[in-house]
C-alpha cells in the first residue's frame, strides 16, 4: 500500500526503500518504547518508574555518543555502511522480542530495553547517513520530511490494530488487569507481550526493502586496516568539524535544542502516569499526535521553500518551549494534555526532519556523510542524556515529576541563541 501511494507521488525505488524503514521502526518506537514499555514499567516496578526510564535513556545513551562518531567513520568504507547498519538492526529486533517476554522481571526488562534502544539507534546513524546515497540536495528537504512523516502514519495504522490486545485488558480486565474471552483468560503481561512482538515484527517486514534496495553510492575505496585508517580520519574529520565553525556551532546548537525533542519521546507516557493520566488517556493522546504530526511534517518540509530551514528550526523550538510549559501546569490543569498533544503533532516531525537535511546541506564532502552523522549522532545522543537525566534528578529532589520537565527550557533556549550565529549553506536560498 506503501509503496504504490509514494511511487505515484514521485519518490524513486531507493527513496521509497529509504523511507518504508521509517514505516517500520516508528511503529516499532510508537507501540514497544513510547506506549506499552512505559506503562508496563510503571505497573511492575516499585518506585517512580519515570525515574528508572530515565536513567535507562541515560545507560544507552552515552554509550551509541561515544560509539557513534567511530561507527559513522568506519561505515564511509564501501560496503561497511549497510553491514554495520545490519547488526545493529538485529540486536534491536532479537532485543525487541525478548523484551515482550510476559515473565521478565522489571530489572531485567530494563538492561534489555536499553539492549534494544542500542540496536535501534546504532540503525539511525547510518539510516540518516544513508540519506546522501539515495537522493542529492535538491530533494533532501522532500526525501527527509517524507521519512518522518510517512513514519507518522505507517505507525499510527498498526499501531491500532497492535494496540487491541492490551486495550482489552485495559478496559475488560478484573482488578489484576485479566480478562476473560470466550473461556480464555487474557493476562496483563501476556496482552502486551503480543502487542510488542506485533510492533517487533513489523518493524522487522518493512527493513526488508531497505536492505534488498539502498546502496551505499558515496564511500571511500577499502583500505588494509580499516580499524587504524579510521581513527586516523576520524581525527582529521573532527579537525575539519572544528575548523568548519558552521558545522561546530550547528551540532552545538542542535545537541541543545534537540534535547527537549528527544525527552519528550522517550519520556513523556511516563511522566504523563506519573502525573496521573489514565493509560487510556495516554493511548488516545499519542494517536492524536501522530495522526497531526503527518501533514504537519510534509507541510513543514514544503515551509521550507519559502522561508528557509532556520526559520523552520526556530519555529520548532518556539514550539516546544510551549510543549515543556504546558507539560508543567498539567497536574494543575489536566485539560492541558491536549494543548501538549496539538504542539507535539505539529513540530515533531518537522524540527527533526529539517535538522538531519539542513545537517545534509552542510557537509562539504558527501564521501564523508558518515563521519559528520557520527559526529551529529554523537550531539544528538550526549542530547538524550541531558534531558532524562535533568528530569530524573529534578524529580529526585523535589519529589513532584512535573517540575523535572524546567530543566529542558534552558537547554532550549541555549540551542535557539546558537542557531542565531550559524549561517546557511549555499544550497539554501534564505
Amino acid at each position: 500500500m506503501f509503496t504504490r501511494i509514494l511511487t505515484k507521488l514521485g519518490f524513486t525505488k531507493e527513496e521509497i526503500s529509504w523511507i518504508l524503514y521509517d514505516v517500520g521502526n516508528s511503529a516499532q518506537v510508537l507501540t514497544t518504547m513510547t506506549v506499552l514499555f512505559p506503562l508496563l514499567i510503571a505497573k511492575i516496578t516499585p518506585g517512580d518508574s519515570s525515574v528508572y526510564v530515565g536513567w535507562a535513556n541515560t545507560i544507552y545513551g552515552l554509550i551509541l555518543a561515544f560509539a557513534s562518531p567511530i561507527l559513522g567513520t568506519v561505515a564511509d568504507y564501501k560496503g561497511q555502511k549497510m553491514r554495520l547498519f545490519k547488526i545493529f538492526l538485529y540486536i534491536g529486533i532479537i532485543a525487541g522480542f525478548i523484551l515482550a517476554l510476559p515473565f521478565i522481571d522489571y530489572m531485567t526488562a530494563i538492561v534489555v530495553f536499553c539492549i534494544a534502544m542500542l540496536g535501534y539507534n546504532g540503525t539511525i546513524i547510518f539510516y540518516d547517513a544513508f540519506i546522501v546515497d539515495v537522493c542529492d540536495d535538491d530533494r533532501v528537504d522532500h526525501v527527509s520530511a517524507a521519512g518522518y512523516a510517512w513514519g507518522y502514519i505507517g505507525s499510527t495504522l498498526p499501531f491500532l490494530i497492535f494496540i487491541i490486545p492490551f486495550a482489552i485488558v485495559t478496559l475488560f480486565g478484573d482488578a489484576n488487569g485479566t480478562a476473560h474471552i470466550m473461556g480464555f483468560d487474557l493476562t496483563y503481561r501476556v496482552a502486551v507481550f503480543i502487542s510488542m512482538s506485533l510492533a517487533v515484527l513489523w518493524w522487522a517486514i518493512y527493513s526488508l526493502p531497505m536492505l534488498k534496495n539502498v546502496k551505499q553510492k558515496q564511500y571511500h575505496e577499502p583500505v588494509d586496516h580499516v580499524v587504524k585508517e579510521s581513527f586516523g580520519r576520524l581525527w582529521h574529520t573532527f579537525k575539519n568539524i572544528r575548523q568548519n565553525k558552521n558545522i561546530f556551532l550547528f551540532c552545538l546548537s542542535y545537541f541543545f535544542y534537540i534535547d527537549c525533542v528527544n525527552t519528550v519521546i522517550k519520556m513523556a507516557v511516563s511522566l504523563a502516569t506519573e502525573m496521573g493520566i489514565s493509560d487510556v488517556m495516554s493511548l488516545v493522546v499519542v494517536i492524536l499526535i501522530n495522526l497531526l504530526a503527518f501533514p504537519s511534517a510534509i507541510y513543514f518540509g514544503r515551509l521550507i521553500e519559502r522561508f528557509g530551514s532556520k526559520k523552520m528550526i526556530f519555529a520548532g523550538i518556539v514550539g516546544y518551549l510551549g510543549v515543556v510549559i504546558a507539560g508543567v501546569l498539567i497536574p494543575y490543569h489536566p485539560s492541558l494534555i491536549w494543548v501538549v498533544a496539538l504542539l507535539v503533532g505539529l513540530f515533531q516531525g518537522g524540527i527533526q526532519s529539517v535538522s538531519r537535511s539542513y545537517f545534509a546541506k552542510l557537509i562539504p564532502n558527501k564521501e564523508d556523510s558518515n563521519e559528520y552523522f557520527g559526529f551529529f549522532s554523537v550531539f544528538s545522543k550526549f542530547s538524550a542524556i541531558l534531558g532524562p537525566m535533568s528530569i530524573s534528578i529534578i524529580i529526585m529532589m523535589t519529589g513532584e515529576t512535573n517540575l523535572g520537565i524546567l530543566g529542558l527550557i534552558p537547554l532550549m533556549l541555549i540551542g535557539a541563541f546558537i542557531l542565531l550565529f550559524v549561517k546557511d549553506p549555499k544550497s539554501e536560498k534564505h
